[in-house]
């Protein structure tokens, strides 16, 4: 029979279209998440690990390994001193500490606050990336990221000056090195000094948050000298991992322990595939319906059952083999597309990366090809249990009638009423996971009740639109001729509008309620805070007249911060002080509550603690004020702040408070700080404020939709394919009843009409109940996650809701073209022949 397949794949190709292109887009769907996977790791690996992505091993002190019930344990400082040890084993071949002190650089224009990293020319320059001059040999010697020497228009040869906590003193610019993509300090301007210099200012205090390490000859040999070095020396809060499980190590603390990216995906990537699933089966029907005279013949020649389904599954072999393969190098053209379109668009990220690895290209092959063959084995099960000569019926699909159908439902009630309970309860407890839960029992019950609902729905809309239309009628009792498979198809559709609209409602409610929430906490839209200069109040209102002058900035005004001691609360620390003009703070705050009065405090995050009506501050007593909004300072008049006794004047700096138009973009906020910090000749990360918080997690919500809203769509498109594969079997099944109403008068148009009108029928109900589902669970979904960061404000995105349900219309009217114009090219004479 392996001869009669291979025979039936190359005369019937066309028949195998719609299940190679929902295998490939299924199986391109999972190639595509786990490269996603390996891809985050390995651009995590360039980012967060990039200074020590090269090597082989790290060390660095793990507090996992602190144990809890010893108050005298000794914690590990990495120091030098376990640098130059580890250097002296045979083991190893290069080893350096990465760590950080604050200074400040100084050109003929202006000053920089810098980071200072130790590097040695013999150790790899500390991991940094030369790419400029050589490396820094004497003590007045630095080098300088490449980013904030163009910044700095710092060359190499140059010479600038270099504060630090122990003295000022001119060095010389030697190299130039790349700017670390690690976004902890891609911000700040990195100067490279030789380590000896480096442990000198760092003094006592100076410890390595990681000491790097490159095996010589063999990666075991070197763990196991690290580990008993580590074990000798009694430093048992030390960990000693590659470079790759470092970096998983690292993303799992900043989520929580948990890989949340790849459960994500991997969640879509098998919604894609059971969608998928579906699809094949309804394909295969059509296609083992188009061959049932075919099987029959074969099966009065001889054939046996088993045989026929043999060459069944080996057809469904080849087809999962080449539609697999297509799907996963789709996936590996789509990403690295992305990737290549990615550092064009956005060079600042040219440290993503592609990464591929056997496990990801292997599982999706397999995983397609299991999906197809028994998803085929289904329909050629109950082909093979009809008679030679019977003729094609539909089979009895799982109802109320039956017994299948009937515990079906039963468990399906018992999964909704349990899951809906559970999300109801996580909703109003604000509890996500148990919130979570109830969606993960709730929605598969649903989905087993479908065939009580969407039948009958399909019928009731189709009977409510059809009006006179002699096709919308016949629609509308076609559209449920079989039951079973409308709601299988209707399913299909389903699950990818819920999640797409689920996840556009929970998204827009949280932008919505994070929008609310920094609007309440954040009183200024931007706040310029210039750290790193004296106060000269004259240039500082210089800077904001020329600021106001940018479009997209309404008002500006100006700001001196310092610190004052609170008399009788020696336990609590200085308070941070930020003097501001009424009148001009008046017209850049948002709430006009908080402006202050000279003698008066505003008086800021102080939790539950019951404050005094006055507090004697910096000398002098001020009344007090509260207020719940965010200010990392306490709000007094300029004039007050003058009058208090300062406790480090020297610190003292000023700023500009700045109010924007209300009405800019996300990308108009980010290009509008990116300009204010050019004209001020700051580092973007001195300028924060409502709006920028805004716009970062408006940003952030906006991507995380776009990305699950096209992976969802994968999901939609399968089912839709699914559509177009019900309507050919419908038409197969009903080829002498399609030719008989034309007989009787039924015109070509009206029989498209009608087809089209079913399709539309099935696609439109499914998508509306989808989107029903998505808005619930979307409402309660946030409402779980967000209820107890601050006041929850519901909002759901009516204009994309429409835009799915017009699109799903619009793809499954596309869908009965095909079925359409196949069944209107048969003659009525012909039809009525047909056996």
């Amino acid at each position: 029979m392996l001869h009669v397949a291979l025979a039936n794949i190359k005369t019937y190709a066309r028949r195998y279209i719609a299940v190679v292109l929902a295998v490939a887009i299924g199986t391109a769907f999972l190639a595509a998440t786990l490269a996603v996977n390996t891809s985050t790791r390995a651009t995590l690996k360039n980012s967060l690990g990039d200074t020590y992505k090269n090597a082989d091993l790290v060390a660095f002190q793990d507090w996992e390994l602190v144990p809890e019930d010893d108050p005298d344990f000794e914690y590990t400082e990495l120091a030098m001193e376990q640098v130059e040890d580890i250097r002296k084993l045979p083991e190893i071949s290069t080893a350096y500490g990465t760590a950080y002190e604050t200074g400040e650089l100084h050109t003929a224009d202006d000053g920089y606050g810098v980071l200072l990293q130790p590097v040695s020319a013999e150790q790899n320059l500390g991991g940094m990336e030369l790419l400029e001059g050589r490396a820094p040999l004497n003590a007045d010697e630095v080098i300088l990221d490449d980013e904030h020497a163009d910044r700095m228009k710092v060359s190499v040869g140059d010479t600038v000056g270099l504060t630090t906590s122990e003295s000022t003193k001119d060095m010389k610019v030697v190299g130039i090195q790349r700017t670390s993509t690690d976004p902890q300090l891609s911000g700040y301007a990195m100067v490279g000094l030789p380590e000896s210099v480096w442990t000198k200012i760092a003094g006592d205090s100076g410890s390595f948050q990681n000491i790097v390490i490159d095996a010589k000859d063999s990666l075991p040999a070197a763990q196991q000298a690290l580990a008993a070095y580590f074990a000798e020396h009694q430093m048992r809060d030390v960990s000693v991992l590659t470079a790759d499980e470092k970096v998983i190590k690292d993303v799992a603390m900043l989520t929580d322990g948990t890989d949340q990216l790849t459960v994500v995906l991997l969640v879509f990537a098998l919604v894609a595939l059971v969608v998928t699933g579906l699809v094949v089966v309804n394909t295969f029907n059509v296609v083992i319906a188009q061959r049932t005279r075919e099987l029959a013949l074969l099966r009065t020649l001889g054939a046996k059952r088993k045989q026929i389904r043999s060459s069944v599954l080996v057809e469904a072999l080849v087809i999962g083999i080449v539609a697999s393969t297509i799907g996963v190098a789709l996936a590996v053209a789509l990403m690295a597309g992305l990737i290549q379109l990615l550092h064009v668009m956005v060079p600042s990220l040219s440290y993503a990366t592609l990464a591929l690895d056997a496990k990801g290209l292997v599982i999706p092959v397999v995983v397609g090809i299991a999906m197809t063959v028994i998803a085929a084995s289904l329909p050629a099960r109950r082909a093979m249990k009809l008679a030679p000569l019977a003729a094609l019926r539909p089979f009895d699909a799982a109802s109320v009638k039956n017994r299948a159908g009937k515990l079906r439902i039963v468990i399906g009630i018992l999964l909704a009423l349990a899951g809906a309970g559970l999300l109801a309860w996580g909703a109003i407890d604000g509890s996500l996971p148990i919130a979570f839960l109830g969606g993960l029992l709730s929605f598969p019950g649903i989905l087993m009740l479908a065939s009580l609902f969407v039948p009958t729905s399909v019928f009731g809309i189709g009977k409510l639109v059809a009006g006179r239309s002699v096709a919308g009628k016949l629609a509308a009792l076609n559209a449920v001729r079989n039951p079973g498979r409308t709601t299988a198809t209707a399913t299909a559709l389903l699950i990818g509008v819920t999640l797409v609209s689920m996840i556009m409602v929970g998204g827009q409610t949280a932008k919505s309620s994070l929008n609310t929430s920094l609007a309440g906490e954040f009183p200024v839209d931007l706040t310029l805070s210039l750290y790193e200069r004296q106060v000269d109040d004259a240039k500082t209102q210089e800077l904001a007249r020329e600021l106001a002058s940018l479009d997209g900035i309404e008002e500006t005004s100006t700001f001196v911060a310092g610190t004052a001691e609170i008399k009788g609360r020696e336990d609590e620390a200085p308070v941070q002080l930020m003097g501001v003009d009424p009148q001009g703070f008046s017209k850049t705050v948002l709430d006009q509550s908080i402006v202050p009065a000279d003698g008066q405090i505003i008086r800021f995050n102080t939790g539950t603690e019951e404050q005094p009506k006055k507090l004697t501050v910096g000398g002098r007593e001020l009344d007090v004020k509260v207020s719940s909004a965010a200010l990392y300072q306490d709000l007094v008049t300029k004039d007050t702040l003058e009058s208090l006794k300062l406790a480090d004047s020297e610190n003292e700096y000023g700023g500009v408070l700045i109010k924007a138009a209300p009405d800019l973009s996300n990308a108009d906020i980010t290009a509008l700080v990116e300009q204010i910090a050019d004209v001020a000749n700051v580092e973007s990360y001195m300028i924060d404020g409502g709006v920028v918080q805004n716009a970062m997690f408006s940003q952030v919500i906006d991507v995380l939709l776009a990305i699950v809203s096209a992976l969802l769509a994968v999901a939609v498109l399968i089912a839709l394919i699914g559509v177009a594969n019900t309507l050919s079997l419908s038409v197969l099944e009903r080829t002498r009843e399609n030719s008989l109403l034309r007989a009787l008068g039924l015109k070509k148009k009206q029989l498209r009409a009608m087809l089209a009108q079913e399709a539309v029928l099935i696609g439109g109900v499914a998508a509306l109940l989808g989107l029903v589902l998505g808005v619930v669970y979307g409402l309660l979904g946030a409402h779980a996650t967000l209820s107890a960061v601050g006041e929850m404000s519901y909002e759901i995105p009516w204009l994309q809701l429409a835009l799915v349900l017009v699109v799903s219309i619009v793809a499954a009217l596309l869908a009965s073209v095909t079925p359409g114009r196949r069944a209107a090219k048969l003659s009525p004479v012909q039809g009525l022949a047909a056996e």
